[in-house]
């Protein structure tokens, strides 16, 4: 998949309006905190997936299918209540359908 490459070359900064804080590049065993460049090493097995970790505690992890030209996204959100976390999902949701494979 084409857009799994771009996005390791150009990472995201910013993600549904919300500020990406953390990386992490599991192809390179490395993770950064955007905020300090810190680097530290991610001690699981290689794997083609991108973790962008936002403010606000939300997640979004990004890799390509192993049997489809797509892109898998998952969503890990927060909220005050079900409400909140909900309108979070559909917020990253709304994010996710603009990608292309």
């Amino acid at each position: 998949c084409s857009s799994d490459l771009f996005m390791r070359e150009h990472p995201f900064r910013e993600i549904a309006g919300m500020k990406v804080v953390k990386t992490a590049d599991y192809q390179l065993s490395e993770a950064v905190d955007l905020a300090t460049g810190q680097k530290t090493e991610i001690k699981l097995p290689k794997s083609n997936v991108l973790s962008y970790s936002l403010e606000g505690g939300a997640a979004v992890i990004v890799r390509p299918s192993g049997t489809e030209p797509k892109i898998k996204v998952y969503i890990l959100t927060q909220g005050a209540d079900a409400a909140a976390a909900n309108a979070n999902l559909e917020k990253y949701g709304q994010w996710v359908a603009t990608l292309k494979p």
